[in-house]
């Protein structure tokens, strides 16, 4: 609140300067030329800009009055702990706090903070996409590229980390206390790795060991020579000339890969084979399939026991398929479509016209897309019987795009996002293409023009408001008379009947009420 009214002071000093010294110049013949040069023009227009920026923001709104990313107009009332307030300069500078606790500082597009003090976390983001730092409690992971750092309780100095210096560092720490490192490719450790276990190399590709699970895989001169032991499986390669794999139902081989491979299966539920000779021959021969392929992949046949059938002729034009629980038939690019059990999708002109339909759990989700210019989707949920809107969601790039959710109605445009809901995109991006938004929350209706250039709407106790920058603000409750000042306070009023007082030069100067509710004098 300090800082909106120091701000706004400080413009009006400003102007008020200014036409004093431009009614002394007046004067002056001299001055008649100055008037119309460019400097003046351009201290004119600076002026303006200023006057129009310097107080969008809100302070203190009602309670039930708050919509999401942006606050109603100000109130007159003092600043409280916890209130909602915001203040903006363009898409550049951005600082405030929602009712909800949410904390929010940018100076974009160098810099976001966006912190919420119930949850007890943060996300930074600097140069987003280059960096960002999250914390959680005593949970932080962040990026900086090529450093990604991850620590499961700072506070714990036995706690899971990780720190990566890509491509040529890694060292961490394991759940259990234990420390690795590795330097790329001279040699080292590394635990938990994407699925593995543990990784271990030295002078990589000449000798690399890792483990998933009871799996244990040695390789020298990786991929040339590696050899899998476990449980599960068997495995032995010297690529591409020779390679085997032995399960306890199956044994495949090849032979100068990819020309000559082969698969026999004996288990209970599928005994047979399977043999291709690349690009020429294939064929499959089982109690539970049988098929051929000829120039693979793009001619086959196939046929299950079961009923089910594929055929591909050539592949990937047209490639049609018959399943227990789904169909498809795809003439591609013209027409693609699959039919399941949950639901159907498709295309047309691929890639251009995409559709998708699913059902599951009670959950009903529906999206189109014309690429790159419209996509819209839709998520229904069903609930003892009744089936509500999650989600609606249209886009018409680059002009527009309205969100609806059951906490409230999102319009912007224009639209340049491809993605609907892009957190680092809308936190350090996506406000310098919001030149109009519109937001709806439990009844309360919010405009804004050009970053609080204007606003305008209703909050839910349908007093309704208008903010044009700095330069004049009103508002008006149901039945209620018309407050309003101009310049943030030089001049206005407020109150209604006997209550009603003025404001000049920013204080109040007559009329209202006392605390004790007598006339002031």
């Amino acid at each position: 609140m300090a800082l909106y009214q120091g701000l706004t002071h400080f413009v009006v000093s400003l102007v008020v300067s200014f036409v004093d010294e431009a009614s002394d110049k007046a004067s002056d013949k001299a001055y008649d030329k100055v008037a119309h040069t460019p400097f003046f023009l351009l201290r004119s227009a600076c002026l303006l800009f200023l006057l129009s920026y310097v107080t969008a923001r809100a302070n203190t709104p009602p309670a039930d009055a708050v919509i999401t990313n942006a606050p109603p107009p100000a109130t007159n009332a003092p600043a409280v702990a916890g209130a909602a307030w915001r203040f903006r300069i363009g898409p550049l500078f951005e600082i405030g706090q929602s009712k909800d606790g949410l904390d929010v500082l940018a100076v974009r597009p160098f810099f976001s903070r966006v912190a919420d003090t119930n949850r007890h976390e943060s996300l930074t983001d600097v140069v987003w996409p280059w960096s960002s730092f999250h914390r959680r409690d005593d949970y932080a992971d962040w990026w900086a590229f090529p450093a990604f750092d991850k620590d499961e309780n700072v506070n714990d100095p036995l706690s899971r980390h990780t720190f990566w210096l890509l491509p040529v560092y890694c060292k961490g720490r394991t759940r259990g206390g234990e420390n690795f490192a590795a330097v790329f490719p001279v040699g080292g450790e590394v635990r938990d790795f994407l699925w593995l276990d543990d990784l271990q190399f030295f002078f990589f590709p000449l000798y690399l060991n890792y483990r998933q699970g009871d799996q244990k895989t040695e390789s020298y001169l990786w991929p040339i020579y590696f050899r899998e032991t476990g449980p599960k499986r068997e495995r032995f390669c010297i690529f591409p000339v020779y390679g085997t794999s032995t399960t306890a139902t199956e044994r495949a081989s090849f032979s100068f890969w990819p020309f000559w491979t082969k698969q026999v299966f004996d288990g209970p539920k599928r005994h047979g084979t399977a043999e291709m000779l690349f690009p020429v021959y294939g064929r499959v021969d089982t109690d539970t399939q049988r098929g051929w392929m000829v120039l693979p992949p793009f001619f086959s046949r196939m046929e299950m026991t079961n009923g089910e059938t594929s055929l591909r002729c050539p592949w990937p034009i047209y490639d049609t398929a018959s399943k227990k629980d789904s169909e498809k038939d795809n003439v591609w690019p013209l027409w693609t479509h699959t039919e399941t059990s949950t639901g159907h999708r498709g295309t047309i002109a691929w890639p251009f016209w995409w559709e998708d339909a699913s059902a599951s759990g009670g959950r009903r989700e529906q999206s189109e897309t014309l690429v790159p210019f419209y996509h819209a989707t839709r998520c229904e949920i069903e609930t003892h019987g009744q089936v509500v809107a999650d989600l609606d969601y249209v886009r018409v790039w680059p002009f527009y795009s309205r969100q609806e959710t059951p906490e409230g109605t999102r319009i912007r445009v224009p639209e340049l996002t491809f993605m609907r809901d892009g957190q680092g995109i809308e936190r350090n991006w996506a406000p310098f293409w919001s030149w109009y938004v519109q937001n709806e929350q439990h009844g309360a209706v919010d405009h804004d023009l050009f970053w609080g250039l204007a606003r305008w709407g209703q909050q839910c106790d349908h007093t309704a408001y208008t903010q044009l920058g700095a330069l004049a603000e009103w508002k008006r409750p149901p039945g209620g008379s018309l407050d309003w000042k101009v310049l943030g306070g030089l001049f206005g009023q407020e109150g209604d009947g006997a209550a009603v007082r003025s404001r000049w030069f920013w204080f109040w100067t007559s009329g209202g009420t006392d605390e004790t509710g007598e006339q002031r004098k």
